[in-house]
């Protein structure tokens, strides 16, 4: 046996998978600031389930966020009653689900590749799915992708069962129709749509062959499936007096087949685009996997397979193209939106490499996709270099309004060091796993590429991302608010924090989610400071790069010296609100009801 059947037989195969994803995302999980803008959002709107006990309607702030099921909720709600502390307010605890989630999507992928294409293929396959950068960048964010990529592919490995074997076991449709249930709960029809596009393309493919898809039918499945979804649709139309349909379908939905939702369009061909970065290190394999499938299948030339193969293919092929094909034509498109096909994907890599083995030279096709991985790991160490960091700062450090760039790059100072060993390993990893593939040391290249995308993801999760503070507005603007300790419920010796912070010219869902739910930004945010003594400290948190910004906070300063109060103004703090691409100048200033005596 060769090193690659050892660890794809027995448990062993199962604990490096898990390991290898769980370890490449945790760095992101614990040492990233909540994220703008979807993460923060999700997040708090299972904050605010844990906060009212309201576990039926989804809430950000006091409005309803009629947008996806509750399902990711009440698992981030889960996971912060279990291992959150005190208000909820660290991200972390939100972002268990989807990082659990990831690495069982890659023991999923691997129970498919099984069935599929034997367990040496699916050995190789899991571990470019579970390494590569979107399933790990999905893994550390408190979204619905990485849950819902594990029920997906969980759902196509008893789908692919049923076709293989064609023996209607119901427990298999059974089981497929329970996870298509908590699928829906997670985001709504898209696991009804990759798995119905494959049955569709199947049934089309093998001359309308219905026959194994008999126990699909069987009525107890379906029913179970609509029953898990149904009482809790029922109630939330309820909770927001009709409302939520309106908003998921006939908004949220409807704008993502219509137009291009929220500006996140692109032509057909962008998650083509994006493979190199984001299907790396799978990436390596693409192209001989496309060109070795299309052999077998099409020409059957250079030797016959076993009709399990051959109908394995055939399944992730239906799978993976697709998926593929509804993404690029749908004219809403974010880079997450193809993770579902990356499984199939990446087992089909997986099977190629394994061909590949086994003397099949594909040379020309070796070659391209050696290109590609080189394009992709070439762009993903510059971005995570020092001098791509420094670049970006000069560039954004003179779209300030209010203050000189000299003034901004000086505060900026320091976010290029950051030690580099591992950035290093990553770029001698790259380099390593492409003269491996060069050279037809298949088992070597793949074992490079997995490595490079372990170190490079390390390199931006542990030391590059969590330092640059000048691309996270939130967290400089909590450096302000920390100068005039205002800072919600938070002490600074015999200063005492105030209860809520009043944002101008600033409302990203990071600074509710981190300060508080109770926090007020535009257009909530008086103007006029409160007559009330007890009503003090009050404490702003001010933009001044925001047009209209400073006109505001005149007449909370005209306010002040109408009312006699006394002020503490922070230092600014610059940033950059990635979000948006907008510049912010923060000061903090605190109020309070009576001025020190001299």
């Amino acid at each position: 046996m060769t090193w690659i059947d050892r660890l794809s037989t027995g448990w062993k195969a199962w604990i490096l998978l898990f390991a290898l994803t769980m370890t490449a995302a945790a760095p992101g999980v614990f040492n990233l600031p909540a994220l703008d803008r979807d993460e923060s959002r999700f997040a708090q709107a299972s904050k605010q389930y844990l906060e009212t006990g309201d576990y039926i309607a989804i809430r950000y702030q006091d409005e309803f966020r009629n947008k996806k099921p509750a399902g990711i909720h009440w698992l981030q709600a889960g996971s912060t009653a279990a291992f959150g502390e005190g208000e909820n307010l660290d991200i972390w605890t939100y972002r268990v689900p989807s990082w659990i989630g990831a690495g069982l999507a890659t023991l999923a992928c691997f129970w498919v590749g099984i069935g599929a294409v034997g367990r040496r293929s699916a050995l190789i396959g899991s571990a470019l799915f579970g390494s590569s950068l979107l399933l790990t960048s999905e893994a550390h964010i408190s979204k619905t992708d990485g849950v819902l990529v594990f029920l997906i592919t969980l759902a196509m490995g008893c789908l692919l069962r049923l076709y293989l074997r064609k023996d209607n076991d119901r427990k298999l449709a059974i089981a497929f129709w329970v996870i298509h249930g908590a699928g829906f709960l997670i985001k709504g029809p898209v696991i009804t749509l990759v798995a119905g596009l494959a049955i569709l393309v199947l049934w089309m493919w093998d001359r309308r062959d219905h026959d194994w898809m008999r126990s699909l039918a069987w009525w107890p499945g379906p029913l179970i499936s609509v029953l898990m979804v149904l009482p809790w649709l029922i109630l939330i139309q309820m909770a927001t007096h009709g409302t939520y349909v309106e908003g998921a379908v006939g908004k949220d939905l409807k704008d993502k087949l219509v137009s291009a939702s929220e500006g996140h369009g692109g032509l057909p061909g962008y998650h083509l685009m994006h493979l190199p970065a984001w299907f790396f290190p799978g990436i390596l394999l693409f192209i001989p996997a496309i060109v070795l499938t299309w052999r077998y299948l099409r020409h059957r030339t250079l030797e016959s397979l076993g009709d399990v193969d051959r109908d394995g293919l055939k399944f992730l092929v239906a799978w993976a193209v697709t998926t593929w094909i509804f993404f690029e034509l749908l004219l809403t498109k974010l880079s997450h939106y193809i993770l579902p096909a990356y499984p199939a994907f990446a087992l089909l890599c997986g099977w190629a490499a394994v061909k590949l083995m086994e003397n099949n030279r594909a040379p020309v096709s070796r070659y391209l996709s050696t290109a590609l991985f080189l394009l992709g790991g070439v762009a993903l160490a510059a971005f995570l270099s020092p001098w791509v960091v420094e670049a970006l700062q000069a560039d954004k450090a003179g779209d300030f309004r209010t203050v000189s760039e000299d003034a901004v790059l000086a505060q900026w100072a320091g976010a290029s060091d950051y030690p580099l060993f591992l950035w290093w390993l990553g770029a001698g990893a790259v380099v390593f796993a492409a003269l491996s593939m060069i050279v037809r040391r298949i088992g070597w290249a793949v074992t490079g590429g997995v490595a490079a995308a372990l170190l490079l993801g390390w390199q931006a999760r542990i030391f590059v991302l969590p330092s640059q503070t000048w691309i996270q507005a939130t967290e400089t603007g909590k450096l302000a608010l920390a100068e005039v300790c205002g800072i919600p419920h938070t002490d600074c010796g015999a200063t005492k924090g105030p209860e809520r912070v009043l944002a101008l010219g600033y409302a990203e869902p990071s600074y509710v989610l981190s300060l508080g739910t109770q926090n007020l930004h535009p257009p909530e945010t008086p103007l006029d400071l409160p007559e009330d003594d007890s009503a003090y400290p009050v404490v702003y948190l001010v933009n001044l790069e925001q047009p209209g910004v400073p006109d505001e906070f005149a007449r909370v300063e005209a306010s002040a010296d109408d009312l006699g109060r006394c002020s503490t103004r922070s230092e600014p703090h610059y940033a950059l609100n990635y979000s948006n691409n907008d510049p912010t100048a923060f000061i903090a200033v605190r109020y309070e009801a009576d001025c020190p005596s001299e």
